[in-house]
Parts: structure tokens; C-alpha cells; sequence
């Protein structure tokens, strides 16, 4: 509207129908109006005003508790706590699972670092603390540690007959009869005793067999299958138990949640692998878990979960 108004005086001044004096001024007023427009088109736009949030009057960063990527020597400092999105010097003091990562302690909190391995000195940055354990990316790798080669796990469960002595025990030479649940790494069929894993050689998946106890190992034991012997009662005295345990930190695991925790049993359940109880914290009977342990003591294991899976339909 403006440029058509300013294309009118223009002709009324070529024409001369309109004063001179009166054309000039209705110009002059034409083009402050576009200004104005150009003006209100292509301003800079308003910037928001600063705000101060917190105004820090400490002497130094680390005195008003800001992270400035400080690197905390925890080989000097064993009680330095752990807190996420800081960065510590660590040695990896023991392997979790085969290859995938390596176990620091930060503050005492199980923290796991992969693509290390024991012996590693490393500046980490820990990326996730949960509950009893703490996650951590390697920042940088100051020495490596001495390559080792973990044993696999069926190794660890199941050693040959030949590895140890057999316990001295009440079993060897009784006669059970049971059905054959699973087959171990040499082919020999499980079955299991009070709880005990026993190996017989000759047994397949899904058979019923009577068998002899031919050596005691304490967790396990191996059988021979005998044909026409009536089977005996269990012995009222177990032998006497490994204190190997069957898992170890770092390792990874899938269960079925089979009981509550007597003590947190309204946020806390039991497995059992290999007959070992694992307590599991937010864990709750009946739920199908993958879990990872944490700690492991004598007699039963700390894991947490790391995921929660369909619960298997039985046939």
C-alpha cells in the first residue's frame, strides 16, 4: 500500500496536478513510512537478559564441589567415593566374564570396566551407579595388566576325575535309581541325589537308570549304570561339601526366582543354580531373569538383575 501510495506522487509530481510544496511533503512522509516497515521487518531480535543462577564464592572449583574432570588416584586414596560422572584411577583388580570386562573397586563399590583385564592401571569415568555395583568407560589406559586365559566356565563346574581326590564319604558304592535330567560335557548323563549332581557314564537324556556312586568329589559325584539292583536310600549324612563355589562375580546367569528372601521377602527373591542359592534383590517369585553376580561368600551369592525375560511355558 505504501509503494503504491509513493508511485502516485510520483506521477502527481511528473504530471504537475498538485502543488510542488504539498507533493514534496506527502514524499517526505511516503518514505518514513517505509522505513518504519523495513525497520520493524529486519530488526535484531530481543536477547533474553542473563539470569544469574548461583554465584560461587569459593576459593577454588573443587572446594564448591564442581566437576571439572579432576582424575581421583584411587590407588592412593582406597576411600574415595564413587559418583557418577567423575573420573578415578583405578587398577582392575580381577576378570569378570570371559572377555568382556574387568572388576575395579571404587570406595569399596564393584564397579565393572570393559575391554580390561586384572593387572590394568586405567583413568575410568563411571557412567551408572546402581544399587551394590557401578558401571565405567576407560578414559585412558595408563599400563596393561599381563594377559590371562579365565578357564571356561563347564571346566570350572565340572573337572575331570583326575583333578582332585575324591572326599572320603558314605555315598561310593550305593545303588540310587532317578531319571537323567541333563548331559554333562563328556556325554555322561545328571542326575541329581539330595541335591547333589551326580555324572553317570552310559545314562541318556530322559532315561530312568539305577546307578553305583564310584567317586565322591563333594558338589558332585560320578556313577556308573548297573542293571537288576534295587536302589538305596540316601545317605542320612551328606558328604562333605566343596567350598568351591558355582558361580563367580562378573558372571552371567538366567534363573527362575523359586522363593522369597526370609529376610526382604516383599523386595527380594532367591535362585538357585546348581542347587547355590543367589539372592536376588528386586526380584520376585515365579519372574524369569538374567542376572549378574555381584558377590559371591561361602555359601550363597549377591547378583542383581540386568534384565527381566518371558517366563518359559512348560509343554
Amino acid at each position: 500500500m505504501v509503494a503504491q501510495l509513493y508511485r502516485s506522487l510520483m506521477n502527481e509530481i511528473k504530471n504537475e496536478t498538485m502543488p510542488r510544496t504539498i507533493l514534496l511533503a506527502l514524499l517526505i512522509t511516503c518514505l518514513v513510512g517505509i522505513s518504519g516497515v523495513l525497520y520493524l521487518v529486519f530488526r535484531p531480535g530481543e536477547k533474553a537478559p542473563e539470569t544469574i543462577i548461583a554465584l560461587v564464592e569459593a576459593e577454588s572449583p573443587a572446594a564448591a564441589g564442581i566437576n571439572i574432570m579432576t582424575v581421583i588416584d584411587t590407588l592412593s586414596d582406597p576411600s574415595a567415593v564413587a559418583e557418577e560422572g567423575r573420573r578415578y584411577r583405578v587398577r582392575i583388580a580381577d576378570d569378570a566374564k570371559e572377555g568382556a570386562s574387568g572388576i575395579a573397586r571404587i570406595g569399596g563399590l564393584v564397579t565393572f570396566v570393559p575391554n580390561t583385564r586384572r593387572g590394568d592401571v586405567v583413568v575410568v569415568e563411571v557412567t551408572r551407579i546402581k544399587r551394590s555395583t557401578a558401571d565405567a568407560v576407560v578414559i585412558e589406559v595408563e599400563e596393561r595388566g599381563p594377559p590371562s586365559v579365565a578357564p571356561r566356565r563347564d571346566e570350572r563346574e565340572r573337572p575331570a576325575r583326575s583333578a582332585r581326590p575324591a572326599v572320603e564319604s558314605e555315598w561310593v558304592g550305593k545303588i540310587f535309581q532317578g531319571a537323567v535330567t541333563d548331559t554333562g560335557r563328556e556325554g555322561d548323563g545328571i542326575v541329581k541325589v539330595d541335591g547333589k549332581v551326580v555324572f553317570v557314564a552310559g545314562a541318556r537324556m530322559g532315561e530312568t537308570v539305577s546307578f553305583r556312586i564310584t567317586s565322591d568329589e563333594g558338589r558332585f559325584a560320578h556313577a556308573e549304570v548297573v542293571a537288576g539292583a534295587p536302589p538305596a536310600e540316601a545317605p542320612t549324612k551328606k558328604a562333605e561339601a566343596s567350598t568351591d563355589a558355582p558361580v563367580q562375580v562378573g558372571e552371567l546367569h538366567e534363573v527362575l526366582v523359586s522363593e522369597p528372601d526370609r529376610r526382604h521377602p516383599d523386595r527380594s527373591g532367591v535362585a538357585r543354580i546348581d542347587n547355590f542359592v543367589v539372592f536376588v534383590p528386586d526380584a520376585k517369585v515365579g519372574e524369569h531373569v538374567r542376572i549378574r553376580i555381584t558377590e559371591v561368600k561361602a555359601r550363597s551369592a549377591m547378583a542383581e538383575v540386568v534384565e527381566r525375560l518371558p517366563v518359559p511355558v512348560s509343554p
